[in-house]
């Protein structure tokens, strides 16, 4: 059965602000989320820097859901101060990862309204979030909970050869 074919179902999970406890884990489960087949972009910026620095840069919007005392979805946000624009403080979704068998649940969604309460609470007034233009889970999920596309963003990509070992030049 495919996951997107599924029925909403109701879950007991509590969302809560991540703890340092919880760092290993929330990189663990993007791990399994983001893999290189799927979405080689995300995975390629996935890393465990990734979880630690907004942890310890914007803790408030680091949250996690919580069921059966494991971690099954996560939310990484932060705020960006543009001086000289309309808005002034923006909030940027950086991260939302929820676990396959929690999927179809509205525990992303539930992560989201976490996230967006909190950025509110600290002025922000715009939410920016990007994906990948393949990612249609992704998008059908930021279309439902109010984001629509502004405008598309394209990845460029370098494979650089090794360098030869005997000379240290690039191979031609």
């Amino acid at each position: 059965m495919r996951l997107e074919n599924r029925r909403k179902r109701k879950i007991e999970a509590t969302i809560r602000q991540m703890e340092i406890d919880d760092i290993s884990a929330v990189y663990h489960l993007g791990e399994q989320l983001f893999t290189s087949e799927e979405f080689p972009i995300l995975y390629r910026t996935w890393d465990q820097y990734e979880v630690t620095d907004y942890f310890t840069s914007d803790p408030d919007y680091c949250l996690v859901a919580e069921a059966e005392e494991k971690i099954v979805g996560f939310i990484i946000g932060t705020t960006i101060e543009k001086e000289g624009t309309a808005w002034k403080k923006y909030g940027y979704l950086s991260w939302i990862g929820v676990d396959e068998v929690f999927q179809r649940t509205n525990l992303g969604y539930r992560l989201y309204r976490n996230l967006e309460q909190r950025l509110r609470k600290h002025g922000v007034r715009m939410i920016i979030a990007d994906t990948d233009a393949e990612n249609e889970a992704a998008i059908a999920f930021f279309k439902a909970i109010g984001f629509s596309i502004s405008s598309q963003h394209v990845w460029l990509a370098k494979t650089l050869q090794r360098p030869n070992k005997k000379n240290n030049k690039t191979e031609d």
